[in-house]
């Protein structure tokens, strides 16, 4: 009954008030049997409020209907929370992201002193010559945007390990990608827009009071006491309020734009997938090295082999591991072609795999001249070409143990792989602007795609090698910085000695 329910809720809300006190409600549900639909209430007991995140128990359109608390079964509990891990182990030069800039600093104390960058990073192990600058084992898509933009933040975020605060943009987006992960784990009629932002709800209640995310919402100095006497940071909790109705929000933009109940299976083919592959130094030498050369079809000289290894090494040349996350991958019909007709009925259309990331922040404006507006659409697919380029050197080699990481991918070939699509929840700078897609069709023949996948290779080659040469200088000092107000490198930079990291005169 209601009275039962709330009787409970309310020992509940004693019981654990001085972990879970917040504005945050899970709401009033109507009864259900459904395993999907207890998600609503997955949550409640333990996060149990009086005001809702997302909508009140004054709600208009929920007045009517019957209200009652339930218990999330452990089958679903298992479903969305026991799945291990698809992230590998970090292969930083530090394990441990150095604790150097905090998102809150408490008045009393008195700042840290200055570091400097020519001895931050020594590695004794490296005797007699000892480095100061560790050579980095790998690229992704984020750090080599991040030292196309600006070399010194890239020093200092990916060599010197220094972490960027979590701030609520990033959480945000975080917590985002992660119910949109998880609702395609519902059966398609489950996936509804209230369970969907109640996996929100859910992945916010167990990580708000991490480490991580903690300080987001925390005052510095005011603290509040429990009933048993303990004391924690008192919470800003109109300001997560407003935060997680934001994220709420760009939840229903993303609703609007695409109803995952009607995602056709199999798709999404992969979730949350790493790929990763060797290139080679010389772009030539890797799977559409052919594209850059004068023949213009791939020989099985141009795969690489395969040597048991996670990612196998390319014959011929010095190589260097890219790796990433794609968020989702779709395999859906080509799209027509006035320039081939292959197609005389539906059972003869040709499948393709589609890259989708999503995006929390704006879409980009095309409001410029063609040529810029074509910059601009190229800068904001480069991630997805890089993943596309990655996925390419996978499906072409034959090592079984490094397909079998992408199962789903075992039976699908390069060849396939054509389209990008970046997914934006809103188009303004506030949550209420429409969700867009921004799709690039990488070409109709395999020439065009490799094409334009080899340049991107011969991009991430030269950001390699200009990598390797500041790291050989050992000197701090080379990595320049940008101009960008926004940008990470200022903030860092103001934590060492003057004159052991690059400032401009």
């Amino acid at each position: 009954s209601v009275t039962s329910a709330c009787a409970t809720l309310q020992s509940e809300k004693r019981m654990h008030r001085s972990r879970n006190s917040s504005i945050l409600a899970w709401g009033y549900h109507r009864t259900t049997t459904t395993a999907a639909a207890t998600l609503k209430s997955t949550s409640l007991l333990h996060h149990s409020t009086t005001t809702a995140f997302g909508y009140s128990t004054n709600n208009p359109r929920r007045n009517n209907s019957r209200r009652t608390y339930v218990s999330a079964p452990s089958i679903l509990q298992s479903k969305l929370d026991g799945a291990p891990s698809r992230r590998p182990p970090s292969s930083n030069y530090h394990t441990t992201p150095t604790t150097l800039l905090s998102s809150t600093t408490h008045k009393d104390h008195d700042p840290p002193p200055l570091l400097d960058a020519r001895t931050y990073m020594t590695d004794t192990t490296t005797t007699p010559n000892p480095k100061t600058i560790p050579t980095p084992k790998a690229l992704s898509p984020s750090s080599a945007a991040c030292f196309k933009a600006c070399p010194q933040s890239y020093l200092f975020q990916y060599l010197f390990n220094i972490k960027q605060p979590t701030n609520q943009a990033l959480a945000k987006g975080s917590m985002c990608h992660s119910a949109l992960e998880k609702v395609f784990e519902l059966e398609p009629m489950e996936r509804t827009l209230e369970n969907l932002q109640n996996l929100l709800r859910k992945v916010w209640a167990e990580k708000r009071l991490s480490t991580a995310y903690r300080p987001l919402f925390d005052y510095d100095t005011e603290e509040e006491e429990d009933g048993g006497g303990q004391s924690e940071p008192k919470r800003n909790r109109e300001a997560e309020r407003k935060w997680g109705m934001e994220g709420l929000r760009l939840l229903e933009n993303y609703y609007e734009l695409e109803d995952p109940r009607l995602v056709p299976r199999p798709n999404p083919i992969e979730r949350e997938v790493w790929v990763n592959a060797k290139l080679t130094i010389n772009p030539s030498l890797g799977v559409t090295g052919y594209a850059g050369r004068s023949n213009t079809t791939p020989t099985d000289d141009d795969l690489p082999s395969s040597d048991g290894n996670d990612a196998a090494d390319p014959p011929g040349g010095d190589t260097f591991l890219v790796r990433g996350i794609v968020d989702r991958l779709d395999y859906v019909a080509a799209p027509p072609s006035p320039r081939s007709r292959r197609t005389t009925s539906p059972d003869d259309e040709m499948g393709v795999l589609r890259i989708i990331d999503y995006k929390t922040g704006k879409a980009p404006n095309f409001k410029y001249s063609p040529a810029m507006n074509e910059k601009i659409a190229n800068d904001t697919t480069w991630q997805l070409k890089i993943y596309a380029l990655l996925l390419r050197e996978m499906m072409a080699s034959t090592n079984s143990h490094r397909r079998q990481k992408a199962s789903n991918l075992q039976n699908l070939s390069g060849e396939e792989l054509r389209l990008l699509r970046l997914m934006y929840l809103t188009s303004s700078s506030e949550t209420n602007g429409a969700a867009k897609y921004l799709d690039m069709d990488l070409g109709e023949t395999q020439e065009e795609r490799d094409r334009i996948l080899q340049n991107v290779h011969g991009e991430l080659a030269d950001i390699w090698k200009n990598i390797l040469r500041l790291v050989e200088t050992q000197d701090p000092r080379e990595f320049v910085h940008c101009d960008q107000k926004w940008c990470f490198c200022h903030t860092a930079r103001a934590r060492f000695v003057s004159g052991s990291v690059y400032t401009r005169p």
